[in-house]
């Protein structure tokens, strides 16, 4: 009945094994999914243990990160060739870059604190359940945090980028059109004020690469940014998404806006395909 194109597993930062997600979809009537972990798609390994999908309809999919003017944006990428090895290799180089800045952050606590240290992290074992990255929850096991805010405070003060850099928006669309998928620019919301000279100018940026579509409904949006989305998509033949963002109550933040049924869209109100 509902679409929720914008889900995250314990492969990634997220807590749900792929069974968890089927159940929580059935219980929000979503009919149509895609888990979208970041820079990994291990999660569609899973897919042959699970049971009946009871009319679940499941669109491979993954959240890549790319650069922009010098910012990180993050492309959701739909129905490509699981095993496109570019598609695969560009995953790889950017899951690189998040163990780098993971393992930057905790060297640099380890000046100050001694009984953290590199050898200890780099062999540490996460509890996929927690959600999260490697360095949060290793930092919680010691005791560092307890929360999210905890978390930024300290990477805000220690954390170093790493030496490489993450591929730009135009190769990794082009990349996901070469896997024969479709790019999807994910929540505009955390990169654009509200402002709709700005709405247009990022918008258009990323038209002109070669984007898809855009994700139009997401709990954090304003309705201004909303309804001009979905207006700039139905004016270029777009594909016009919804997404959750559920992280499965990713370290169990009080407040947490973005869950499975915080947005109740049909397939009818989106666009989910695009002639290629």
């Amino acid at each position: 009945m509902y679409v929720d194109l914008h889900i995250h597993s314990q492969h990634s930062d997220g807590t749900y094994s792929m069974a968890e997600i089927i159940d929580k979809a059935k219980s929000q009537n979503i009919t149509t999914l895609s888990i979208c972990d970041h820079e990994c798609i291990d999660v569609y390994a899973e897919i042959k243990n699970i049971g009946p999908m009871d009319g679940i309809t499941i669109i491979p999919g993954v959240e890549i990160t790319a650069d922009l003017d010098g910012t990180s944006y993050h492309i959701l990428a739909y129905a490509f060739d699981l095993r496109h090895e570019p598609l695969q290799d560009l995953l790889r180089h950017n899951r690189s870059i998040y163990a780098d800045m993971g393992n930057k952050l905790i060297a640099n606590m380890a000046k100050d604190y001694p009984n953290l240290s590199t050898e200890e992290f780099q062999s540490y074992q996460r509890n996929r359940k927690n959600g999260g990255w490697e360095s949060i929850d290793y930092l919680r096991s010691k005791g560092f945090i307890h929360d999210w805010e905890s978390y930024i405070g300290l990477a805000a003060k220690y954390a170093s980028p790493s030496n490489h850099a993450f591929f730009s928006a135009q190769e990794v669309i082009n990349t996901v059109h070469e896997a024969n998928g479709y790019a999807v620019l994910a929540h505009l919301c955390h990169h654009v004020k509200l402002d709709f000279i700005e709405y247009e100018k990022k918008a258009m940026q990323f038209y002109d690469m070669g984007i898809d579509g855009f994700e139009c409904y997401y709990p954090t949006f304003p309705p201004q940014m909303t309804q001009f989305l979905v207006d700039f998509c139905n004016q270029r033949g777009l594909m016009i998404t919804a997404g959750s963002d559920d992280h499965g109550g990713f370290i169990g933040a009080p407040k947490d806006e973005y869950y499975m049924g915080a947005i109740k869209r049909k397939v009818e109100d989106l666009v989910i395909k695009r002639q290629r």
